[in-house]
């Protein structure tokens, strides 16, 4: 199959390129948005559930309930970092035991991941080991509706864009990070106030930027035909280059921090029309081996999938890189080593490795691993097809 003028020619025929453009929510940016998000979503917010991660609480707490005052509202604050299930299954447990009808999620991609499914379990009346079931993707996969619950993000984080995305990443019962995908379950309203991710320390900063990074990127390179995802990834893109390192040099400023949140959120719409590409594909299932934090992971296998990318597929990154206004000798293949070698100095200003130093994997472990990445929705879209030897080769050098 190959792409001409928007034309997929297939053996079968031709015809045009389709697809669909589900738009997020309402988002609020900027100094005061959550006390404007709140008047907006006040009339929307029956007996809220908050969600939120203990330190979270602790810092913003004060804030969040100044703005609730006059509600019936609960709180959650049991997330931490690679949720699990079970977090989720005890957000729900308080949402029952207290009405709650709609869901407020306070903190960074872990909290909204856990508030996502809750809300997915509270419109749906499933408990949450039923979402894997058919019963509950059948749910995931319908439309979003006016009668599902309410769901507002307060997000304290600009990385994973989670408050923006159809996606859910969570830690099942086997180890294994289980990927859940559902408009309905996205946020209606989004409160992007810059002075609530003050609190947060350099190393999460430094971190949650790099994710967005690859987010936009992977959005960007990727096959996907969405003409919106792409204009929001490679803006995205650019402002995530831009906004992360002025974050690193000057954590104090509300305008780089601004402008961080900002890119996370367009990376995050990006990612819900187009997804990504093979370096988070193959990064998940590595995450139930070296459990260490998702940037971590993501710097060296970013490194190690897109230089052995480019030697097949090096438009994609070479449109980036002269997008970005970087140097390069002129050819392609000189354009996307330049963008590669950005986004790897960037990583090592963010105190991200870019190669691993203690992961050792045998021939058997590659191939599990390869197995597990080839389930990703995303692998299938990444510029260059990536067979199974392939894939166990990349995770090999990794490891090497």
């Amino acid at each position: 199959m190959v792409l001409e003028n928007g034309v997929k020619h297939m053996s079968s025929g031709v015809f045009p390129v389709q697809g669909q453009i589900i738009w997020p929510g309402s988002c609020y940016w900027g100094a005061g948005a959550l006390s404007r998000a709140m008047q907006a979503a006040r009339s929307r917010l029956h007996r809220p559930l908050v969600v939120s991660d203990a330190g979270v609480w602790a810092a913003l707490g004060p804030v969040v309930a100044e703005e609730f005052a006059a509600l019936d509202w609960q709180v959650y604050d049991g997330v931490v970092s690679n949720p699990s299930l079970g977090q989720v299954r005890e957000a729900l447990r308080v949402a029952q035991a207290h009405g709650c009808q709609s869901v407020v999620a306070v903190g960074g991609g872990s909290v909204m991941d856990v508030a996502k499914l809750t809300l997915a379990c509270l419109a749906s009346g499933l408990e949450v080991d039923e979402l894997t079931t058919s019963n509950g993707q059948a749910w995931l996969s319908e439309p979003a509706s006016t009668l599902d619950p309410f769901f507002m993000a307060v997000p304290t984080t600009a990385g994973t864009g989670s408050e923006s995305s159809t996606a859910a990443l969570i830690q099942g019962e086997d180890g294994r990070k289980h990927l859940f995908r559902s408009t309905r379950a996205r946020p209606s309203v989004v409160a992007l106030q810059p002075d609530l991710t003050l609190s947060l320390p350099s190393r999460p900063t430094a971190h949650g930027g790099f994710d967005a990074v690859l987010h936009a990127l992977g959005a960007w390179v990727n096959q996907d035909h969405s003409p919106v995802g792409k204009a929001m990834a490679l803006h995205a893109l650019r402002i995530c280059m831009k906004a992360l390192p002025a974050v690193l040099v000057a954590p104090g400023s509300l305008q780089a921090r601004a402008e961080m949140q900002m890119g996370a959120y367009l990376a995050g719409v990006a990612i819900g029309m187009c997804k990504v590409d093979a370096v988070h594909a193959l990064c998940t299932p590595l995450e139930s081996r070296v459990h260490t934090a998702h940037a971590e992971v993501l710097g060296p296998v970013f490194s190690v999938v897109s230089r052995h990318t480019i030697e097949k597929a090096p438009a994609p990154y070479a449109e980036a890189a002269r997008a970005l206004g970087l140097p390069s000798a002129g050819d392609e293949r000189s354009a996307a080593l330049s963008l590669i070698d950005a986004v790897e100095e960037l990583s090592v200003q963010a105190g991200i490795p870019i190669h691993f130093e203690d992961l050792h994997l045998t021939a058997e472990d590659a191939h599990l691993l390869a197995l597990q990445a080839q389930r990703s929705a995303s692998l299938p879209l990444h510029p260059c097809e990536l067979g199974l030897d392939e894939i166990k080769s990349l995770y090999l050098q990794m490891a090497s």
